[in-house]
């Protein structure tokens, strides 16, 4: 096939912004809250509502649907038989009371632009070098359920599928029962060889705005270490047990809690840390708590310090149970590491950004994304765009109309090259 044969680059027309539009709109509207954000815990009846408006999409824009064992939603575009795939998504649940554009945009942007682009090659169709897929992965939040990034951690082989599906929400009910119940416990996948795997977000920092910046290339992640501690005391009476004699589990997690904020403020800014959970019982106000668990986060791009807060913090806890009278242990312990994503799809986004004439830069993430977990099998991207004050896991959370399209372009300029060119992926190694 010659050069020439080759249609100019695709782009985004109006339509298909449209049809972005109205696809997001859709998703902003299942699970809506009444301050505009939006709860939609997985396997929850407003994600099977989503899910299967999804499904509905994509099968009326011609994709082959594939659901597998933990319920991952492919959206399948076979362009040339036998060659490799380029996917392309991020999620759709959300935390409670969270945002509508944190993991939606990017399965709904992914989306929008495959069809776009499929439609643009319909005239050419011996174009296309490598197939493309859209992918909802499920349980990236962890709200619900933990760990999070569940669904494309099984797909990497990072987590076994009868792990992940043996997971429990608060109140006993395992993952694989909740996806049962809402009818997303599919089959295994056949074979999906990838040549690359990109996702779009929305930044959920502030540092694209504070810079002026159009677009984010995630190059690197934060370290992460996550840890479910809980302190078991003993259940008595608020009023007449003795002070002394108090075995309070909350209190213990209490200065856990302030522990963990002291050691950020400690560290500085190269140091994020929080308790986002705590669970208690028998939570009544007029009974000492028998037991508490926290959910404590350390993260920091330097991997040697989260290694060092292990051994320190570990002490602080025993010190901590020893001066309340409690006993505590570690039910679960994740460290995800530091990861470089690949240099070379990183320049090639930024490369085409400039093209677009979009204002681009490098950057650390310091949240977890499903394009860590895939950067470990195939080349990954992250693209960014800004996020309004930098807020985010909040309804508030917000990024303009232009700023979603602009990401979208990025997406189809860069989905066209690794599509079409026989030696895209090869010049990026």
């Amino acid at each position: 096939m010659s050069t020439s044969s080759i249609p100019a680059t695709p782009r985004m027309t109006p339509q298909d912004y449209q049809a972005f539009d109205d696809l997001f709109a859709l998703s902003s509207s299942i699970g809506a809250t009444q301050a505009g954000g939006l709860h939609r815990l997985t396997a929850s009846a407003a994600d099977k509502q989503m899910r299967d408006a999804f499904c509905s999409w994509l099968a009326q824009q011609g994709f082959s649907i594939r659901i597998d064992e933990i319920g991952n939603i492919f959206g399948l575009m076979t362009l040339r038989e036998g060659a490799p795939w380029i996917l392309c998504g991020s999620h759709l649940d959300s935390q409670p009371l969270g945002g509508r554009f944190d993991g939606a945009y990017g399965v709904t942007g992914a989306a929008a632009t495959i069809a776009a682009l499929v439609r643009q090659l319909k005239e050419l169709p011996e174009a296309a070098q490598r197939n493309l897929a859209v992918v909802n992965w499920t349980n990236e939040e962890g709200a619900r359920f933990q760990p999070s990034l569940t669904g494309s951690s099984v797909f990497t082989g990072a987590m076994t599928l009868a792990q992940a599906l043996a997971c429990e929400d608060s109140d006993g009910v395992t993952l694989q029962s909740a996806l049962h119940s809402i009818g997303y416990c599919g089959e295994t996948l056949p074979a999906l060889p990838l040549a690359a795997y990109l996702e779009l977000h929305v930044e959920q920092g502030p540092h694209l705005e504070q810079q002026s910046m159009q677009i984010g290339v995630v190059t690197e992640t934060w370290a992460a270490l996550k840890w479910q501690v809980t302190f078991r005391g003993e259940q008595n009476h608020t009023g007449p047990a003795l002070m002394p004699r108090r075995r309070d589990a909350l209190l213990a997690a209490a200065q856990t809690i302030v522990a963990v904020r002291a050691a950020a403020e400690r560290y500085g800014e190269v140091l994020h840390t929080s308790v986002g959970r705590l669970e208690t019982a028998p939570n009544s106000p007029n009974v000492v708590t028998r037991e508490a668990t926290v959910f404590i986060e350390f993260r920091s791009a330097d991997e040697a310090l989260l290694q060092q807060l292990r051994d320190s913090f570990s002490q602080q806890l025993l010190e901590i149970a020893q001066q309340t009278a409690t006993d505590v242990s570690l039910d679960r312990a994740q460290l995800r590491p530091r990861q470089q994503l690949h240099h070379g799809l990183s320049q090639l986004a930024l490369a085409q950004a400039h093209k677009l004439g979009l204002s681009a830069m490098p950057m650390r993430t310091v949240a977890g994304h499903d394009a860590i977990s895939l950067s470990y099998v195939c080349p990954s991207a992250l693209l960014f765009v800004p996020s309004v004050n930098g807020l985010s896991h909040n309804e508030q959370e917000f990024t303009a109309e232009q700023d979603l399209h602009r990401g979208l372009d990025l997406l189809m300029a860069l989905l066209s090259e690794l599509c079409l060119s026989p030696y895209a992926l090869e010049e990026t190694s």
